[in-house]
């Protein structure tokens, strides 16, 4: 039997099963909703954004990720009032709260550089003048 599906599709198949086996395993069903709910958040900032419609991005990523934590955290009524809040308290200013939100994540997640290395003196080569007319030939080193 050949199935002649795309490498996407079967990478998206395998990766389906792999984490349905895993829920399964580790008896994760309560996860699968919250998941959902916060990549579709994700999918939707990341599709809007590319449109140019940062406002619906911001919006779809707020209730996204929103939803998914109250699930979580089992305080849905009273938190999906203050979610609404937060949605209207949003608006028009949707893309100066991408710009923040951006700012922070880049800096969560630069590298800070690492400690400089106490400073030694480097012995620095020698500069030699090579005639064109002779050859040259440098130190000869044996390899035991």
């Amino acid at each position: 039997m050949n199935i002649n599906l795309n490498q996407k599709q079967t990478r998206i198949a395998g990766i389906t099963l792999i984490t349905i086996g895993v829920v399964a395993v580790f008896h994760l069903w309560w996860a699968i909703l919250p998941v959902f709910l916060a990549a579709g958040g994700v999918a939707i900032y990341r599709r809007q954004r590319a449109l140019g419609r940062t406002g619906e991005a911001v919006q779809g990523v707020l209730w996204g990720l929103g939803l998914a934590l109250l699930l979580l955290i089992h305080f849905i009524f009273p938190g999906i009032l203050l979610l609404g809040g937060a949605s209207l308290l949003l608006r028009g200013r949707e893309l100066e709260a991408d710009q923040r939100a951006h700012g922070l994540l880049t800096n969560l997640t630069s590298r800070r550089p690492a400690a400089p290395a106490p400073a030694q003196p480097v012995a620095q080569p020698r500069a030699t003048i090579i005639s064109a007319d002779e050859p040259s030939t440098g130190e000869t080193v044996r390899l035991r």
